[in-house]
C-alpha cells in the first residue's frame, strides 16, 4: 500500500489553483482517488494541520484572497494521525538524526510521522530537503505547472 502523509502546505494547494486552474495538490489527490496511481494508497492528515490549514485560511481570507473554508478531503482512504504520548515516544529517537535536528515544529512532527509510516511526504515546502535521504518525498514545487509528480510513480 502506498501510504502519503499530507503536509499543510499541500492540503491546501488543494484549494489553490493557479490562474490557469491547476493545482498540483488536487491533481495528486485525484490521481489517487482515480486510480491513475496504480494500487492501494492511504492519505494520512497528522492532527495539527487542521489548526495550521485553518490558520492559513484565516490569513488568505484577511489578505482578501478567495480560498474555501471547508476542506472536503476525508474519504475511505483518509487518516487523522494523532499526535499524542504514543507518537512522541516513537519520535524521540527521531529529533536528534541528520536532518531531522533542523526541521521546526510542525515540519518535525510532520517528517516523523512520515518516517515512521514509511511514506511520501506531500508537500510545497522546500525545508523537507534536509530529511530527503530518510523519507521519499513528493515535493508539489515540481508540479508547479505540469504532473512531474507522476514520474515517481511509473511502473518500470
Amino acid at each position: 500500500m502506498k501510504t502519503f502523509v499530507w503536509d499543510s502546505s499541500a492540503i491546501v494547494n488543494i484549494k489553490e489553483p493557479n490562474r490557469h486552474g491547476y493545482s498540483p495538490g488536487y491533481s495528486l489527490y485525484k490521481d489517487l482517488s482515480d486510480g491513475w496511481i496504480p494500487g492501494p494508497y492511504k492519505n494520512i492528515f497528522p492532527s495539527i494541520a487542521v489548526f495550521e490549514v485553518s490558520a492559513t485560511v484565516s490569513r488568505k481570507q484577511r489578505e482578501g484572497k478567495r480560498i474555501l473554508r471547508e476542506f472536503y478531503i476525508m474519504d475511505e482512504h483518509s487518516h487523522i494521525y494523532p499526535i499524542d504520548e504514543a507518537f512522541i515516544k516513537k519520535s524521540y529517537r527521531l529529533l536528534s538524526m541528520d536532518g531531522f535536528c533542523d526541521l521546526r515544529g510542525a515540519d518535525l512532527i510532520i517528517a516523523c510521522v512520515a518516517f515512521l509510516e514509511k511514506a511520501y511526504l506531500v508537500t510545497l515546502d522546500k525545508g523537507f530537503q534536509k530529511v530527503s535521504s530518510h523519507i521519499d518525498l513528493v515535493d508539489l514545487n515540481d508540479s508547479r505547472e505540469s504532473v512531474r509528480y507522476r514520474n515517481l510513480f511509473e511502473i518500470k
